[in-house]
């Protein structure tokens, strides 16, 4: 008797927990149109900070084609009830890349850092995959090439612009068009990025909790020196 009630009490302090929360609704970045990526409860507005929501690329832009091309983004504000985020990265579905890789064809990763025009860096991953195997000495200029051309790119645009370059075709596009006198490749994607550095922002970080504990410490000893005097 005694162990379904204290079952009972449990379940009731979880159903406390869970009506204490707030529901705050993860908004896109402007590059994204500000479009709402889900929702995410939190008791304190401050522990819903740093939280990464996950959505597609088709989610975001109705882009049916788009559907593995998964993007990642980490909520840096809280307004009311929403959630604001930014970019930190895409990836593409494993089985997507292995699609693009068949026998008895070369595959050509490239890995390389570009910096965008307003300063933030960039970690850029491309694959590409020509019609048959090359030599490794036609592979290396094809890297060169790769990285020469998109960190071009990002040094012509802004963040946003870039991301939107690399996530849409015209960057795919560009690759096959530049590459084309060294050797046409049959298929290139940039299959990841990974945002390394923002740019300095005015940061208003909140108070830990150790921190809070510190200040009400603090206050007490105040209040016992006033009573003293």
């Amino acid at each position: 008797m005694a162990s379904k009630r204290a079952e009972r009490a449990a379940a009731r302090r979880v159903r406390d927990r869970w009506r204490s929360k707030v529901w705050y609704t993860i908004i896109a970045p402007e590059t994204f149109s500000s479009k709402e990526l889900g929702m995410t409860p939190a008791n304190e507005p401050e522990k819903v900070i740093g939280r990464i929501a996950e959505s597609t690329l088709y989610d975001l832009t109705g882009n049916f084609k788009k559907m593995h091309v998964k993007l990642y983004f980490k909520i840096n504000r809280i307004q009311g009830t929403n959630a604001f985020t930014r970019f930190i990265g895409h990836d593409m579905t494993t089985d997507y890349i292995r699609r693009m890789v068949r026998r008895r064809r070369s595959r050509i990763d490239s890995i390389f850092n570009v910096e965008t025009s307003d300063g933030y860096r960039m970690r850029v991953k491309v694959i590409a995959v020509p019609d048959k195997r090359i030599k490794s000495s036609i592979k290396s200029a094809l890297r060169k090439a790769i990285a020469e051309l998109l960190t071009a790119k990002a040094k012509e645009m802004t963040f946003s612009e870039y991301v939107k370059y690399i996530l849409m075709d015209e960057a795919r596009k560009d690759l096959i068009h530049f590459l084309k006198p060294i050797y046409p490749v049959r298929r290139i994607e940039i299959r990841k990025s990974e945002v390394l550095h923002f740019p300095e922002e005015k940061i208003i970080e909140l108070p830990s909790e150790e921190e809070k504990e510190e200040e009400v410490e603090a206050s007490k000893e105040a209040e016992v020196v006033e009573a003293q005097e």
